[in-house]
């Protein structure tokens, strides 16, 4: 297995493994952008998505020897801790509230998916994050980390049918919100 990571990695490694916090405070700043990113795909907010982070990296500075011991990509092993926090911050928000019960005859219009190319990064994660919690946590797991619904259901205690049912409503709840914003631009463009 090759090791990725470069000297200074090491030192910075080998100080979290003896818990000194200059150490954890380097580990954290190098990878703090693109695991909060990763957090921000399943969080209703910037606090949650920190909260998120903030859980992960608890994980991975006392997981740390684990990963020497694999000796494996230092940045892949943070992010399937990432993801892996999220998905129990999701368990654990599911919980504590009832989701609320939502309307089963959501109509999956595919015509209007070439809108989606006109939308920035930032107003895709800005629309999925409206998503509520079980249908945003379902589209990313399988959309954009490539997850099974057999997968998904594993990790997140449902069946395979309700992950495919929660990924069918999130697709349809993204529509609905991608027509409006167009059909607000729109008419702001026409009246001009």
């Amino acid at each position: 297995m090759k090791v990725v990571y470069n000297y200074m990695d090491e030192d910075i490694l080998q100080g979290c493994m003896r818990g000194e916090r200059l150490a954890q405070k380097k580990l954290y700043e190098k990878f703090y952008s693109k695991m909060m990113s990763v957090c921000m795909r399943y969080a209703n907010s910037r606090d949650e998505a920190a909260t998120i982070l903030n859980e992960g990296f608890y994980k991975v500075f006392n997981k740390i020897e684990g990963f020497v011991e694999l000796s494996g990509n230092l940045e892949a092993w943070i992010y399937r801790i990432m993801i892996n926090t999220a998905i129990d911050h999701y368990r654990k928000e599911a919980k504590t509230r009832k989701l609320k019960k939502l309307d089963n005859n959501i109509s999956q219009d595919s015509d209007n998916f070439d809108i989606v190319a006109a939308l920035s990064a930032d107003d895709i994660i800005e629309l999925v994050q409206q998503l509520p919690m079980a249908y945003r946590t379902v589209f990313n797991l399988h959309v954009i980390d490539g997850m099974t619904h057999k997968e998904i259901g594993e990790q997140l205690g449902i069946s395979e049918g309700t992950s495919k049912s929660n990924l069918f409503k999130a697709r349809g709840k993204l529509q609905a919100m991608i027509d409006k914003k167009f059909s607000i631009n729109y008419r702001m463009i026409e009246n001009g």
